[in-house]
């Protein structure tokens, strides 16, 4: 939770930063919230006035509003189980609950090296100190610089800066952050810090000035004609809900001219968004599974053709309206996010399926043959699964040498290596898995199928009807000990075993030429058994 919660920001210009800000207005809340409710300089609370007003790019979101909103209901209930789990996994890393967040704000220092962003976090009343700052494991006091702050394991540490403000990064990010002396002269981003103060749902700013000396000298030609862009001080954008939900967009530069040199790119990057949105709506119209995606980005559609773009002095502005039932943009909003953890979910199993079943491969041709489906004891009992012994293929020969292959699964010893299991044995759609131990990656086990126990075959000469054709590994409905010994057994004179998950509508399975296909649920009993058995002689069906 907390490394998604610290992804580096790799992109900015003023027509991206228009479209992701008509996107954020899907995830912000119903209430009225005043555009122009604006704190001053001078009462910026404690977590922002930390803010390095000299950083590259920062965001900021009132994450209780939004929490707590008419448009989370809905997803809070459609989405029900993966909130939770994501409530419980922030609040085990932060140690408070979402909802007591009033305000997170991610801020990037620089686009071009690999430093960690920092979280500057306030919430909505003072906070248990012991508890947020141990969150459930040891913390490590660390003293620097006459200021304090707290280490929990390799990739998080915390400095509170008051009863409701606190900076979240790892050890080196903080450090940073005290030895960054302040700006002697207001920096670019203060203007979007102030707005981070007020009522805003969502505050989103580039320093483009330190974009541009950072990295846009390595910008591909296609960015020649918006480099009058790169010119400008800062960007923000501010998104308010209301009876219309409001977008705004400035751009702000050092001066008139610059502003006027710059308004055509600007404009020109307005058309390219407008196109590059519609051809991703036609592009998902095709995909029936993403129906309520498309209606959502139609709804953006309709407000980025009435956007327009102009300048005031020394700035370019643009704002949009949307009006939308929110209720209903929370349901659609809640079947987009699951469609797209699904396909995501997919995408990911598919790669594993491919990454084992080359390890096969690379098994095979180091040792002429394909593991067994266990290693066996001398009275011929199975103690250890094939994917222990393909360990050294998925680098994993330091785990590898740590089972003791000469004792079962479950002994005292290998089964503490349990909780070792390579992430790339977990079923992607369900980190319960991962926690478990258990894996879904099973092959066939029986006369004729991939596996048949001690006996050890090889590819090509033991698939004659050909690795296409041949099943090779599946993501099965149930997880299984991923050291255990257990895969799905295969008996040509019992029913098949049911292998897609409820909704699933199918499954996955490598072929043992190493691709992998999504096998459908309408595949018919005897295409699937013809694919099962490497050595009957029979094709498969059309319908495979």
């Amino acid at each position: 939770m907390v490394q998604s919660c610290l992804r580096r920001w790799r992109g900015a210009g003023a027509a991206a930063v228009l479209l992701s800000a008509l996107l954020a207005v899907l995830l912000t809340t119903e209430t009225p919230l005043p555009a122009r409710d604006d704190a001053k300089a001078a009462a910026l609370p404690r977590d922002l006035a930390k803010v390095p007003t000299d950083a590259v790019f920062l965001i900021s979101g009132r994450v209780a509003d939004l929490w707590n909103s008419e448009v989370a209901k809905p997803v809070r209930a459609k989405l029900a189980k993966e909130i939770e789990e994501g409530t419980r996994a922030f609040e085990r890393s932060f140690g408070l609950p979402l909802e007591k967040v009033e305000r997170l704000t991610m801020v990037m220092m620089d686009v071009r090296g690999p430093a960690e962003p920092l979280l500057f976090l306030r919430t909505t009343e003072a906070y248990n100190r012991d508890k947020l700052i141990a969150a459930g494991e040891e913390a490590k006091e660390e003293k620097y610089k006459g200021q304090t702050f707290y280490v929990r394991g390799k990739n998080l540490a915390v400095y509170p800066l008051d009863d409701r403000s606190l900076v979240y990064s790892n050890a080196d990010g903080l450090r940073g952050l005290i030895d960054h002396p302040a700006p002697k002269t207001e920096g670019n981003l203060d203007a979007a810090l102030r707005l981070a103060a007020g009522k805003h749902s969502l505050v989103q700013a580039v320093n483009v000035t330190a974009f541009n000396e950072a990295v846009g000298a390595q910008l591909p030609g296609e960015v020649e004609p918006f480099k009058p862009l790169l010119e400008a001080r800062y960007a923000t954008l501010t998104v308010d809900v209301g009876a219309e939900t409001r977008a705004d967009v400035k751009l702000v530069f050092a001066n008139e001219k610059d502003a006027k040199a710059g308004l055509k790119p600007a404009r020109d990057g307005l058309d390219l968004a407008r196109a590059g949105l519609e051809r991703g709506v036609d592009e998902l119209g095709k995909e029936k599974e993403m129906a309520s995606t498309v209606e959502l980005l139609k709804q953006v559609q309709t407000s980025l053709k009435a956007a327009k773009i102009e300048q005031d002095g020394k700035t370019l502005q643009a704002s949009a309206l949307l009006k939308v039932d929110v209720a209903h943009v929370g349901v659609l909003l809640a079947q987009s996010v699951q469609k797209v953890r699904q396909a995501a979910a997919r995408t990911q199993s598919s790669n594993n399926l491919k990454q084992i079943a080359i390890a096969l491969h690379n098994y095979n041709d180091t040792y002429g043959h394909l593991p067994p489906q266990a290693t066996y004891d001398k009275n011929g009992k199975p103690m250890l699964s094939w994917r222990v012994m393909i360990l050294p293929f998925v680098e994993g020969q330091d785990l590898y040498k740590e089972f003791h292959l000469e004792e079962p699964w479950d002994s005292e010893h290998n089964k503490k290596l349990l909780a070792k299991m390579p992430k790339l044995y977990a079923t992607p759609s369900d980190e319960k898995t991962l926690k478990d131990h258990t894996t879904p990656y099973q092959g066939f086990f029986g006369k004729g199928a991939f596996f048949e126990g001690k006996k050890t075959l090889s590819i090509p000469g033991d698939f004659p009807d050909g690795t296409s054709n041949t099943i090779m590994i599946v993501e099965a409905a149930k997880a299984v000990p991923w050291s255990k010994p257990d895969d799905i057994v295969y008996d040509a004179a019992k029913p098949l075993p049911k292998l897609s998950r409820p909704g699933a509508g199918g499954f996955l399975a490598s072929m043992c030429d190493g691709s992998v296909r999504f096998l459908s649920d309408k595949i018919t009993e005897k295409t699937m058994r013809n694919a099962i058995t490497r050595n009957d002689g029979n094709p498969l069906g059309d319908d495979f």
